[in-house]
C-alpha cells in the first residue's frame, strides 16, 4: 500500500519480592539504558527484548493472525520465515488457529499469556490460572494450561534459543534507540494522577515481532502486588532499516500502555453502572470500534478514559497545548466523539483532589458523563459530521464510473470545504497496487477546496484508490471521512 503522506501510527508495573525479583531478571536480554530524568521510588525498569514475547509473537505470526503478520521491519521478518516457516504444522499453531476460531483469542491475549508465564524454558502460570487468568478469551484454565505446554514444546522444537541469540544485535539496537523515549517518561504521574501508591514495578518490553501493535497488560499476584506491563511494538524505520521511535508518537503510546493497568479495573469495577450508556453508544458507534479491535462496550470506555488520560498527561507536561491538541483531534477521528469533554470532566478531578483523592473515587462523574453522552450521541455525531469535510464532486467523470476515457490524464476531487493544505493521504485500495491510477500528486487548488491528481490509464481496466483523514483535514484539524474512488475505463 502506497501511502503519500502517512500519519505516523498512533499507542505497568509496579516491584514483587525477593525471590519474584530474582525469577523476574532471568527474562531478558538486554537492558542497558539507564534514564537520567528518573527517580528509583517509581520503579521504572529499563526497556528490554523479552524472549517470551517474541516467541509468542512469531507463534502468532505462523497461525496467520493478521495483527501480527506485517512487515513494517522486512530483515526481521524474513528471517522470522526462513526459519520458522517449516513449523507451521507444530501443534501449537494449530490450537492457536483453534482458539481464534472458538474464542476470538488474539490481540492483547497473546502477549498477556507471555507475561504471565516463567522464563524459559519453564514457562510455567506464575500465578494460577483461572477463567479470567491469563485472558478470558482463553475459555478454561485448562485450554490454557494447554496453550503453555505447547507454547513449551514449540520452543524445543524450533531451537528458539538459537534463533534469539543470531538477533542479539538487532534486539541491541532497538532498546538503545528506545532510550530517547523512555527518558523522556514521567513515571512519577501514575501514581500522582490516580492517586494509588505503587504496589509494584513498572516493565517496558519492546516487541521486535510485535509490529505496530501496543498492549499494556497487568500481572496481579495473590499478596496484591503488581507487575504493570508497557509492550511496545517496533513500526518505524530509518533508511538503514535501523529503528526510529520519535517521542512525538511514542511516548504518547507508552503512558497509553500503562494507563490500561489503572483503567481496566476502574471500567470493570463499574460495569453494572456504564452498560446502560456503553451498550447505547457502542450500538452507534459499533462498526469504527470493530476496526480498532474493541468487539465490546466495556473495551469501549477503557480506551475512552486511557485516552483522555494520556490528553491530560501531554498537558501536564507540554510547554504548549499542541501536542494535546493533535491528540484529541486524532481520537476523535477515530470514533471517541466525546473525547474533548471527558479530557475536560478529568481536568475537573485535577483541580479538586482533597474532594477526590483517587481516579476511582471520580467514578460516580464519569457514569454520569458517560450517560449524558449516550443520550445525546446522535446529536454529537451530527455536529462533528457537520464539520468534516466531504467530496463533492470529481472530475471529468462521477466516482463509480464504468466507461472512462483511458486518454484522461487529470483527475479533479472538490470538497465541499477548505482543506489545512498540508500534505496528501492517499492508498491503494482492495485491489491492490495494480489497480492504482495515481503516478503524481500536483496538488491543491480553488483556496485548497480540491486537489488534482496526474493519472495513467489503460483501456477497459479497473482502479479504484482511497481517500483517507490522515492528512486530508480541514484547517481547524477536522478529518475527511475516508472515501473510496473506483472507476472503469472503456475499451
Amino acid at each position: 500500500m502506497i501511502i503519500l503522506q502517512r500519519l505516523k501510527r498512533t499507542l505497568i508495573l509496579l516491584s514483587m519480592k525477593f525471590f519474584y525479583l530474582l525469577l523476574f531478571a532471568s527474562l531478558f536480554i538486554y537492558s542497558p539504558v539507564k534514564s537520567q530524568t528518573q527517580k528509583p521510588v517509581t520503579g521504572l525498569g529499563a526497556p528490554v527484548v523479552d524472549k517470551r514475547v517474541e516467541l509468542i509473537c512469531i507463534a502468532a505470526r505462523l497461525a496467520d493472525f493478521e495483527e501480527y503478520s506485517n512487515d513494517y521491519d522486512k530483515s526481521y521478518v524474513r528471517d522470522i520465515h526462513q526459519y520458522f516457516d517449516k513449523y507451521k504444522n507444530h501443534p501449537l499453531v494449530k490450537y492457536m488457529q483453534q482458539l481464534r476460531e472458538a474464542n476470538g483469542i488474539g490481540y492483547d491475549a497473546v502477549v498477556t499469556m507471555a507475561v504471565h508465564l516463567t522464563p524459559l524454558p519453564a514457562l510455567k502460570p506464575v500465578i494460577a490460572f483461572n477463567d479470567s487468568i491469563p485472558d478470558k478469551r482463553y475459555g478454561t484454565p485448562a485450554n490454557a494450561l494447554k496453550f503453555a505446554a505447547l507454547l513449551r514444546d514449540f520452543y524445543k522444537a524450533t531451537n528458539f534459543k538459537h534463533f534469539f541469540d543470531m538477533h542479539q544485535e538487532t534486539y541491541k539496537s532497538v532498546v538503545e534507540r528506545f532510550a530517547s523515549v523512555f527518558n523522556k517518561l514521567d513515571a512519577q504521574w501514575f501514581p500522582k494522577y490516580y492517586g494509588l501508591a505503587p504496589k509494584g514495578s513498572f516493565k517496558i518490553i519492546i516487541g521486535v515481532g510485535l509490529g505496530s501493535n501496543n498492549y499494556g497488560p497487568k500481572v496481579v499476584f495473590p499478596n496484591g502486588s503488581e507487575t504493570i506491563y508497557a509492550i511496545m511494538g517496533v513500526w518505524q524505520f530509518d533508511d538503514k532499516g535501523l529503528p526510529v521511535f520519535e517521542e512525538a508518537s511514542h511516548l504518547p503510546t507508552l503512558v497509553h500502555e500503562f494507563n490500561h493497568s489503572f483503567v481496566n479495573n476502574l471500567t470493570h469495577k463499574n460495569r453494572f453502572l456504564l452498560q446502560n450508556s456503553g451498550s447505547k453508544i457502542f450500538t452507534v458507534l459499533h462498526s469504527r470500534m470493530q476496526k480498532l479491535a474493541y468487539g465490546e462496550w466495556e473495551a469501549m470506555f477503557s480506551e475512552s478514559l486511557v485516552r483522555a488520560s494520556v490528553v491530560r498527561y501531554l498537558m501536564d507536561h507540554g510547554k504548549d497545548s499542541v501536542a494535546a491538541e493533535r491528540e484529541i483531534q486524532y481520537q476523535q477521528s477515530i470514533g471517541f466523539l466525546w473525547i474533548r469533554e471527558l479530557v475536560a470532566l478529568l481536568g475537573k478531578y485535577e483541580i479538586n483532589r482533597k474532594r477526590y483523592p483517587t481516579l476511582e473515587s471520580f467514578m460516580p462523574e464519569i457514569v454520569e458523563f458517560y450517560e449524558h453522552t449516550a443520550r445525546d450521541i446522535p446529536v454529537i455525531i451530527s455536529n462533528y459530521q457537520t464539520k468534516q469535510p466531504h467530496v463533492v464532486a470529481i472530475t471529468p467523470f462521477s466516482n463509480g464510473s464504468k466507461n472512462v476515457d483511458p486518454s484522461i490524464t487529470e483527475l479533479k476531487i472538490t470538497f465541499d470545504k477548505s482543506l489545512a493544505g498540508k500534505g496528501y493521504s492517499i492508498n491503494f485500495g482492495e485491489s491492490g497496487k495494480e489497480h492504482f491510477p495515481i503516478v503524481k500528486v500536483i496538488g491543491y487548488t480553488d483556496n485548497n477546496t480540491a486537489v488534482v491528481l496526474q493519472l495513467v490509464l489503460k483501456p477497459d481496466f479497473d482502479y479504484e484508490f482511497n481517500l483517507t483523514g490522515r492528512s486530508f483535514k480541514t484547517a481547524d484539524g477536522y478529518p475527511l471521512e475516508d472515501v473510496n474512488i473506483n472507476f472503469k475505463t472503456k475499451k
